[in-house]
């Protein structure tokens, strides 16, 4: 016979499901008292594999084989199985067996969500957006009660974006091992609903045609509107709303308001007509009398235009902005009164009268009393600012940033220990030494005394983690005492045990009085909690993905604890493979009391191709000169840019990387594919890559390169600062004989083709706290080349290249920055045939010397126009050895973004190595192994993607040479004007985006 006892369960709800009292949960109880107390002979699930370990099972159920049976123990049991989260259903049955009583004990499990999937054509919404609209927590609860409300989410944010014929199946995958329910949204969307027209409700002065040009609802391409209407999606309708609303805010209604009444869906022509209520409240005049505010300006400080609504409020905070806004301009007597008046019904009158008084000029700031900290450690943290020319032509400061400053002044001594310190800012000293407008801030401080710490217990903690913590507090013996230090140790202990794998640790502390007045003893009391595993490492979301690839950047495994920092840290790699749009972490079954958890991890992939271009110009220098046959020199050029590309991410799931970009020019055609592998044979810090180049460039002048390159690279990354590269590159370079400007006897040779295979190594040492703007360390690079025969190439020649850049402030406002470069090219074997009594550095092909000169490195010469040229018509050739040297003293101009710079470059491209020498002046007409200096003047405008440069240098050592006057053919036949006196213009101006350096 079966069943003498049954106990069943309802499935608790949802929200109550681990708190739930057994009382609530009992639905009846059939007991039969021949079995209490008989022994228990076995015990059976159904189904057999249970969410939890056999140990963790056995320690969470009271009755066991051969111990009595009581029915306690077995509610007991079955309310511990509950807290665990894991089941939605339990049911126990008791049977005979023998002598004694066999259990079994049938189990439903809860599921839990581990992943949020959407299929179709939607954007926008995109699948992010779609995902946050269903609201289903990744590692949550999963109910069937919550897929209704989250298809009708779903639903309604696609009506939203114009689908208004969308249809949404949910899809739900259900894995019983690991406890998991994959959610699938396939969206059938249909064809988008277009606007219109727009409908506007109540009265208004502006023309609707005027706000319907203000939706930008009409199809349009530039500034030319089309017959038609756009498609509806949720930003495109609110944008236009607010187009609307800032349209009929003009005219002085700066409360005037456009909401949305209704959407008006026409199924038969799939078109929306928006209907807007507008209400275009009273006329309200803000006036300023007394000074002058631009509109644009009064619109920033008065917050009526921000928070549409007139209250005293808002009116006092406008007369605070605009107190503060006179003062940063110098006038720190400046009175703000206001008035709001009702000339007539429906107008409203604001009067802001201003009494700006004496300009005057922050000359002085002082602070006395400090003896714990330095005066400029002190300085550093004020706003308010002394007058400077001409960044700052009166100093900063208002009341407020006065105020603030006295604040931030204490909190760093309360930070550091004293209690009882005070600073006070006595009235402003007008007319400072006498000079009227001169004005002194000054700061007065009385530390008090400093509160330190005599003794620091730790409790709650073994010895050994003791030993981890202590260097990690900030609250030791001799060291200052304060509530900041102490809320700097809570977060370091905390930190220290949730990255061990204790979620619930718990920090607690005390003070009790020191042996002196000013000192304390601390107690830290910590709760470390229960240590919490990684059951198992659970990877969701891979489509096209290899599983070993991610496996690979997971820090955790199963049966490791729980650590916060690794799994950021695993995040942060993924992310770092740059194949997902986004990388989620959970724990399934966060609520559930167990000692081990499933870890789990939801990536999206991001778009497989992705496009890019731009369009950018080049702007050459300034300055004339003498010059000839298509100017030998330089000349002022303006060049258009235009630039394309496609990527592929993630080819076969390995995130490689191939793609293909281009740049047309007037001066270059280029296209370059590359291949990238990140992780090469799954090391993180190696990253190789193949690529190859087809260039048509001519921003040497001498002529026309035609380029066809291939090269592989392998990228090891030892550091942050070290990287070292290693490559192999083969190229053959042709130069059109009809592009070359040189002697003609030596065309035919230097146009012969150039082959070249080189091995080469870099290492770059980057050590600047910025580098699209440094203000201090350095950067060292090394490249190493060496093309033989056995590579490839018809020269055989080697190539070093060095540079060093350091960087240091100076003060607070001044950053000293230098550079030198150093190359040099020595050739072996090969090479040109060149005629007999021709220098030997001509013997390595033309297109593989060095060429340089321009914005980053000497900015006395155009770009690529320095070193050796042709004596008869004046073009460059290029040089085997350059040196370049460059200093620049840069400092704020104006504000906060303008920036001004003071430079000296100085520098050439050398014949050869031996020929290097720091030699002022030029020899003749045919010396050009010299340095050349420039000096300017730079202004540099801050950008986020770096900072606009423009530089102009004076070159007193410019070089002179010889040219031709005449055609090309003249060149060819013999005819036209020899040895025509020429000069690089002692002028250069350069205009490019990044520091020189």
């Amino acid at each position: 016979m079966r069943a003498a006892i049954s106990l069943g369960f309802v499935r608790p709800p949802a929200l109550a499901l681990f708190l739930l009292p057994l009382s609530a949960v009992v639905s009846h109880a059939q007991t039969d008292t021949s079995f209490e107390g008989k022994t228990i002979t076995r015990i059976d699930f159904d189904p057999p594999s249970q969410p939890l370990t056999t140990k963790e099972l056995q320690s969470r159920i009271s009755v066991h084989p051969g111990l009595p049976l009581h029915i306690a123990d077995v509610r007991t049991s079955i309310q511990d199985l509950y807290r665990t989260g894991r089941y939605s259903d339990i049911s126990v049955a008791v049977e005979p067996d023998g002598g004694g009583a066999a259990l079994r004990i049938q189990t439903e499990f809860n599921y839990f969500i581990s992943g949020v999937n959407v299929s179709g054509e939607s954007e926008p919404p995109n699948k992010g957006q779609i995902t946050a609209a269903a609201k289903l927590e990744l590692g949550a609860l999963f109910t069937d009660d919550q897929m209704e409300q989250a298809q009708k989410n779903v639903e309604e944010l696609l009506r939203a974006n114009g689908f208004y014929s969308a249809s949404v199946e949910v899809h739900v995958d259900r894995t019983p091992a690991t406890q998991e329910a994959n959610v699938y949204f396939f969206l059938r969307t249909g064809e988008r609903a277009r606007f219109d027209g727009v409908e506007f409700l109540g009265q208004f002065n502006v023309s609707p045609q005027r706000l319907i040009r203000a939706t930008d609802w009409r199809r349009r391409f530039l500034f030319i509107t089309f017959p038609g209407w756009r498609e509806m999606t949720k930003s495109r309708l609110q944008r236009g709303i607010g187009e609307v609303q800032e349209t009929l805010q003009k005219d002085n209604r700066p409360l005037a308001s456009a909401a949305l009444e209704e959407l008006k869906f026409h199924p038969e022509t799939n078109r929306v007509t928006p209907v807007l209520n507008i209400d275009m409240g009273p006329i309200v005049q803000v006036k300023v009398t007394g000074a002058n505010v631009s509109a644009h300006q009064l619109r920033q400080l008065i917050p009526i235009y921000q928070e549409r609504a007139i209250d005293r409020g808002l009116l006092l905070e406008g007369q605070q902005n605009l107190l503060n806004y006179f003062q940063s301009q110098g006038y720190f007597d400046a009175l703000v009164d206001f008035v709001q008046s009702e000339p007539q019904p429906g107008h409203s009158l604001i009067d802001y009268s201003v009494s700006l008084g004496a300009r005057h000029k922050l000359v002085q700031i002082s602070i006395n009393g400090n003896h714990y900290f330095d005066t400029e450690t002190l300085r550093d943290r004020l706003s308010i600012t002394k007058a400077s020319f001409p960044r700052y032509p009166w100093g900063r400061f208002s009341q407020k940033m006065l105020e603030r400053d006295r604040n931030n002044i204490e909190d760093l001594y309360r930070a550091n220990g004293f209690r009882d310190v005070k600073v006070e800012t006595p009235p402003p000293i007008d007319s400072y030494k006498g000079i009227p407008g001169h004005l002194a801030v000054a700061f007065k401080i009385q530390e008090g005394p400093q509160w330190l710490v005599n003794k620091l217990d730790l409790e709650g903690v073994s010895e050994s983690d003791a030993l981890l913590l202590r260097p990690l507090l900030q609250s030791i013996p001799g060291q200052p005492f304060s509530d900041a230090t102490v809320g700097a140790d809570r977060d370091a202990v905390l930190t220290h045990y949730f990255n061990e794998g204790y979620p619930d640790a718990r920090f607690d502390w005390a003070q009790t009085s020191g042996p002196t007045p000013t000192s304390v003893n601390l107690r830290y009391t910590i709760d470390a909690g229960k240590r919490l595993y990684a059951r198992n490492v659970l990877v969701r979301g891979l489509n096209a993905t290899r599983p070993s690839l991610v496996a690979s950047q997971i820090l955790l495994r199963s049966g490791d604890p729980i650590s916060q920092s690794k799994i950021v840290n695993t995040q942060q790699r993924l992310y770092e493979l740059s194949i997902f749009s986004r990388a989620q972490t959970a724990i399934q079954n966060p609520d559930g009391e167990e000692d081990s958890k499933n870890l789990l991890f939801h990536v999206d992939e991001a778009s497989k191709w992705s496009l890019n271009g731009g369009i950018g110009a080049q702007l050459g220098r300034i300055g004339g000169g003498t010059t000839t046959f298509d100017s030998p020199a330089g000349a002022t050029t303006f060049t258009p840019r235009l630039s394309a590309g496609v990527t592929r991410l993630n080819v076969f799931g390995l995130a490689h990387t191939v793609g293909v970009q281009t740049l047309f020019s007037t001066i270059e055609q280029r296209v370059l594919t590359t291949y990238s592998i990140p992780q090469f044979m799954g090391n993180d810090k190696l990253l190789l890559s193949v690529s190859g180049l087809f260039d048509d460039s001519n921003d040497i002048r001498t002529f026309t390169a035609h380029r066809v390159e291939g090269s592989v690279q392998l990228s090891q990354r030892l550091s942050r600062a070290n990287t070292f590269q290693y490559r192999y590159s083969y190229r053959r370079v042709t130069i059109p004989a009809d592009t070359l400007k040189i002697e003609p006897e030596l065309i035919p040779l230097f146009s012969q083709p150039d082959r070249a295979g080189i091995l080469g190594f870099s290492f770059i040492n980057d050590e600047r706290d910025n580098p699209v703007d440094s203000t201090h360390g350095f950067l060292n690079t090394v490249d190493v080349g060496w093309a033989g025969r056995q590579l490839g190439s018809a020269t055989t020649y080697s190539r070093l290249q060095f540079s060093n850049s350091t960087y240091h402030r100076i003060g607070r406002n001044l950053v000293f920055a230098r550079a030198f470069r150093f190359g040099y090219l020595q050739r072996y074997a090969g090479g040109v045939a060149v005629p007999p009594g021709t220098p030997s550095w001509e013997e390595v092909p033309l297109a593989e010397r060095f060429f340089s000169g321009g914005a980053s490195t000497n900015r006395a010469f155009p770009e690529n126009q320095a070193g050796p040229r042709d004596l008869e018509t004046g073009f460059p050739l290029g040089g085997n050895a350059y040196l370049f040297t460059s200093e620049e003293l840069r400092f704020p101009l104006y504000g906060d973004n303008l920036g001004g710079v003071f430079f000296h470059d100085m520098g050439n491209v050398y014949s050869s190595i031996t020929a290097i020498n720091l030699r002022f002046w030029q020899l003749n007409r045919q010396d050009f192994d010299y340095a050349v200096h420039s000096f300017g003047f730079g202004v540099r405008y801050r950008t986020p993607i770096g900072p606009i440069r423009v530089d102009l240098s004076l070159s007193p050592d410019s070089p002179r040479f010889v040219g031709f006057s005449g055609t090309r053919d003249q060149l060819l036949s013999g005819t036209g004007t020899p040895n025509v006196p020429q000069r690089i213009n002692i002028f250069q101006f350069h205009f490019s985006l990044g520091q020189t350096f």
